[in-house]
C-alpha cells in the first residue's frame, strides 16, 4: 500500500519548472514533504533492520522543509541535531 501511495504521489509532481515563492513552489514542497514521509515508511517496512543513514537523511530533509513552512519553530535546529552522533541506550 505504501508503494502504491508513493507512486501515486509522484504522479502529482509538476512536470514544468516551478519558481520559488509561488503557489506552485509551495505545492511542490508539500508534495516533497509527503514523498519523504512515504520514503520513511518504505524504509521502516523493508527488511529486518532500518538503515540509520537513510533514516537520518530523510528526517533531515523533512525537518528542513518543515522549517520553510514554519520558520518561527525549531525545525532547522532539530535538523542540525542529526549531525551529532546517535546515542543508543
Amino acid at each position: 500500500m505504501v508503494d502504491d501511495a508513493h507512486a501515486k504521489l509522484e504522479s502529482f509532481y509538476p512536470e514544468e519548472a516551478v519558481y520559488k515563492n509561488t503557489p506552485e513552489w509551495i505545492e511542490k514542497r508539500r508534495l516533497l514533504l509527503a514523498d519523504l514521509a512515504l520514503h520513511l515508511a518504505q524504509d521502516a517496512l523493508k527488511g529486518e533492520t532500518i538503515n540509520q543513514e537513510k533514516l537520518k537523511h530523510h528526517l533531515f530533509a523533512i525537518l528542513k522543509i518543515s522549517k520553510e513552512f514554519f520558520p518561527e519553530e525549531n525545525y532547522g535546529e532539530a535538523a542540525l541535531q542529526l549531525d551529532k552522533p546517535v546515542e543508543i541506550r
